[in-house]
C-alpha cells in the first residue's frame, strides 16, 4: 500500500457511538485545587516520570538552572520513593544525555542532589533525538503495571522531526506532556509530541516554571492516575487508533467492530504492560480500514470503528463502541513541468494542473447506465472508472492507472480483483479492464456475484495518475504485461511474458505518477433474483355487476324521494 503522501495536518475525531461509562473516562471534581488536594492525589499513586531539559545554545546556563529548579519542584510534588513514583532526567542539546534513569535515586534527598549536580550542555536544539532516548534508554527500569509520563521543556523548534518518535512513545503508553517558553516556541510541534492540546502547558517565560506551574501540571497528571482521562485517537502516518483508560484491570478485549477473530484487529489484557491503560492501533491495509477522499477541504479521511469489550468471553451492555476518525490535510502541491528549452538559454517555463476528480461507480445495462445499488444474482453490470479534467472537457493532461482493487462484503472477507498493475486476477469476477484513447475513463462488464449469506458488496480500488506529457503515461498505462486469464473471450489487452526487469520498471513508472487515491463504489445489496410485484386479475364480469348496483341505488333512491314528495304533500292539502 503507498503511504498517503505529504498531509501536513491531521484532525482526529472521535464518535461515541453510545454514552460514556465510568469504565472509561474519570470524572474530574469540581473545586479549586491547592498543595493539600494535590498531596492527598498522590499518596498513593505511583508513576514512572522521565523530565526532558532544554539545553540548547539559546537557553545559558542561568536560565538551565531554572529548569532545574523546576525539576525539584515537581520531584517535591510527586512520591518519590521506592514504592512510589521515580523519577529519570535527560537533558539535550545536539546530542541527549540520560542524566539518571529511573530508581536510581528514589530518595527525595537523593534526587534533589542528584539534579542539583547537572550541569549545562548547550549545542542545537534536537528534540527529536532526545525522544528516542527516552524510548531506547529512559525507560529502562520502567515497572510492570506502572503508568509513565515524559515531559518535554523547551524554548523554541526542534531541528529534528519530532512526530514519529513521540507516535512511538505513545505507542508505548507513555502519556506526553510539552511545556513551551516564551513566544518563539512551535506550538505545532508540542502538539505533535503530546497528541492532544490539552497536555501542552505554554508559558511567557523561564521565571514562570515555578512551583504554582508545577501544581498545575501534577494536578493534571494526577487526577487522571498518569492515564488519558477520556479516549484518545491515534492518527499515525499509516495506522489509526484509540487509546483510554479504566478505573479497575482491564480483562476484556479491544477491537475492531466485526474483526473480533482478526488477532490483527484485536488486543487482549495480554498486549498492555499497564492494564489499566488500554487501546488498540491498527494499519490502514487491514482490518477494513475505511479511507475516502475530500475535495473540499483537499485531504482523505480515514475510519474503524474499535469495540472496548469489558468481560473476557461475552458482549455486555456496559461495552463501549467508538467511532475514529482521522481527517489527513493535503499540503499545496503543484505539478510542474518543463515546457521549453532554448540551444542558447535555458528556460523554463511553470504550468500549474488542477488535479482531475475521480470517481468508481457500478452502471446498469451499459457503461453510462444508471447506478446500480441493487441488483440480481448473475446480471450483467458494468465497473466504470473515470477522472474528470477539472479545467475543462478539452483539456487532454492526465491519464489513469486503475489498480489494486478489491471487493468486501463488509464483515472483512475480501477478495482481490486486479493486482498492483492493473491486471485482471479471475475472468469469473473481473477481467483487465478496457480503456478508452483518453485513458481516463475505463468500463469492464462482470456478472453479479455475492459471498455466502452475505447480499451486501462494495468494490475499492487505487487510481494512480500520470501527466502525458512526454510521454508521462507510457509504461503505466494501459495494463501491458497483462495475462489472459481462463475463461477470457478473446484478447483485449496486450499480453507479454512477465519478466522481471519489465516488472521492476513498471513499478518505477507507477513511482513516477502524479498521485495515488482510494475510490470507492456505493455499497451494493444482491438479491437472489429480481422481485416483481403480482397484477390483481381483472374479471369482466365485476365491471357488469357494478353498473347493476348503481342503476339499483339510483331507482331506490327515486322512489324514496317520489314517496316523501306525495306524503309531504297530502299532508299539507288536509283540511285543519
Amino acid at each position: 500500500m503507498r503511504p498517503i503522501p505529504r498531509y501536513d495536518f491531521i484532525i482526529p475525531i472521535l464518535t461515541f457511538l453510545s454514552l460514556i461509562p465510568t469504565h472509561l473516562a474519570n470524572p474530574i471534581d469540581n473545586g479549586l485545587v491547592d498543595s493539600e488536594l494535590i498531596h492527598e492525589c498522590v499518596t498513593h499513586k505511583a508513576v514512572e516520570v522521565i523530565l526532558l531539559l532544554d539545553a540548547s545554545g539559546s537557553i545559558g546556563d542561568d536560565t538551565f538552572k531554572k529548569q532545574l529548579s523546576f525539576a525539584m519542584h515537581l520531584a517535591s510534588r510527586l512520591n518519590i520513593s521506592e514504592e512510589g513514583s521515580h523519577m529519570a532526567l535527560i537533558q539535550y542539546a545536539e546530542t541527549p544525555k540520560l542524566e539518571f534513569s529511573l530508581g536510581q535515586f528514589n530518595h527525595p534527598t537523593q534526587l534533589e542532589w542528584a539534579i542539583q549536580r547537572i550541569e549545562y550542555q548547550s549545542g542545537a536544539t534536537n528534540t527529536g533525538q532526545a525522544l528516542r532516548l527516552t524510548l531506547e534508554k529512559g525507560l529502562q527500569g520502567a515497572r510492570t503495571g506502572i503508568p509513565k509520563v515524559a515531559i518535554v521543556i523547551t524554548d523554541g523548534q526542534s531541528q529534528d522531526d519530532v512526530s514519529e518518535p513521540s507516535q512511538l512513545l505513545r505507542d508505548a503508553d507513555v502519556m506526553v506532556y510539552a511545556i513551551g517558553v516564551t513566544n518563539l516556541v512551535n506550538v505545532h510541534q508540542l502538539h505533535q509530541m503530546t497528541g492532544n492540546p490539552v497536555r501542552v502547558f505554554t508559558v511567557e517565560s523561564f521565571e514562570q516554571l515555578d512551583r504554582a506551574l508545577a501544581d498545575s501540571l501534577t494536578w493534571s497528571m494526577c487526577k487522571t492516575e498518569f492515564r488519558p482521562g477520556t479516549p484518545e485517537i491515534i492518527c499515525g502516518p499509516d495506522r489509526i487508533g484509540v487509546k483510554a483508560s479504566t478505573k479497575q484491570p482491564f480483562e476484556g478485549n479491544v477491537f475492531v467492530m466485526d474483526h473480533y477473530h482478526d488477532e490483527e484487529c484485536r488486543a487482549g489484557p495480554e498486549k498492555f504492560p499497564d492494564s489499566r491503560s488500554i487501546g488498540l492501533t491498527v494499519p490502514f491495509s487491514a482490518c477494513n480500514v475505511h479511507r475516502y477522499r475530500s475535495l473540499n477541504p483537499k485531504g482523505i479521511f480515514v475510519e474503524v470503528s474499535i469495540v472496548f469489550m469489558f468481560h473476557s468471553l461475552f458482549m455486555t451492555k456496559t461495552d463501549q463502541t467508538v467511532k475514529v476518525q482521522c481527517f489527513y490535510m493535503e499540503a499545496d502541491k503543484h505539478v510542474t513541468v518543463p515546457l521549453s528549452v532554448s540551444m542558447i538559454t535555458t528556460v523554463f517555463r511553470e504550468q500549474i494542473y488542477q488535479m482531475p476528480q475521480c470517481a468508481y461507480t457500478l452502471r446498469k445495462g451499459a457503461p453510462d447506465g444508471p447506478i446500480v445499488r441493487f441488483a440480481t444474482l448473475g446480471e450483467s453490470v458494468y465497473h466504470r472508472w473515470e477522472c474528470i479534467e477539472v479545467e475543462g472537457a478539452d483539456k487532454d493532461t492526465f491519464g489513469m492507472l486503475v489498480h489494486s482493487c478489491y471487493v468486501d462484503n463488509g464483515y472483512g472477507d475480501r477478495v482481490d480483483i486486479l493486482d498492483s498493475n492493473g491486471c485482471g486476477l479471475d475472468a469469473v469476477l473481473l477481467s483487465t479492464p478496457d480503456y478508452d484513447t483518453s485513458l481516463r475513463l475505463a468500463t469492464k462488464p462482470y456478472h453479479v456475484f455475492k459471498y455466502a449469506d452475505r447480499p451486501v458488496l462494495q468494490f475499492q480500488c487505487q487510481i494512480t495518475l500520470c501527466l502525458k506529457y512526454d510521454g508521462g503515461c507510457e509504461g503505466i498505462t494501459p495494463p501491458q504485461n497483462c495475462k489472459k486469464l481462463p475463461g477470457e473471450d478473446g484478447a483485449h489487452h496486450h499480453h507479454h511474458h512477465d519478466h522481471p526487469e519489465r516488472r521492476r520498471k513498471l513499478v518505477r513508472r507507477l513511482a513516477d505518477g502524479v498521485g495515488t487515491i482510494d475510490v470507492f463504489t456505493d455499497s451494493v445489496t444482491v438479491l437472489e433474483q429480481e422481485p416483481s410485484c403480482q397484477q390483481p386479475v381483472q374479471y369482466p364480469f365485476i365491471n357488469t355487476n357494478l353498473w347493476i348496483m348503481a342503476i339499483i341505488t339510483l331507482t331506490n333512491m327515486l322512489v324514496f324521494i317520489v314517496t316523501v314528495w306525495f306524503t309531504f304533500r297530502k299532508r299539507r292539502c288536509k283540511p285543519s
